[in-house]
């Protein structure tokens, strides 16, 4: 099936709640991103950053090792969106391409192309939660 095809049915299953289904599937996939983070002193998944008009290319000291923190600041910044513009979630820390290569034994498969792969379930159980 077809990108195009995915959103046209994830549109259907929203049945007009597009606004509310594709930041719940934000936040899915930002939550299953950061979960999968490896975590040292927590610098990495507090260093997730979400975007609606560039990639963030900015830094932060601060640690999250439970991920909480970052994810709540996320879910803050996803509700300030809306369906049809491109957004990003990125890490800009020098060492996030090694670690989404497997460079750390805590996530040998990295943790956006696993969330990536899991997409469609994201879409899904938002297009199905717009809906109650």
């Amino acid at each position: 099936m077809s990108f195009a095809a995915d959103i046209a049915k994830f549109v259907e299953r929203a049945k007009g709640n597009v606004d509310t289904a594709t930041r719940q599937a934000t936040v899915l996939l930002a939550q299953g991103v950061i979960l999968k983070s490896p975590v040292d002193t927590g610098r990495f998944r507090a260093n997730w950053q979400f975007s609606a008009a560039s990639i963030q290319r900015a830094t932060t000291t601060a640690v999250d090792r439970g991920g909480q923190v970052t994810m709540n600041r996320l879910v803050a910044e996803i509700q300030q969106t809306g369906a049809g513009g491109v957004t990003y979630l990125s890490n800009s820390l020098p060492y996030a391409v090694r670690l989404e290569n497997g460079w750390s034994k805590q996530a040998p498969q990295g943790m956006v192309k696993l969330t990536v792969q899991e997409f469609q379930h994201y879409v899904s159980q938002a297009a199905k939660d717009a809906n109650k």
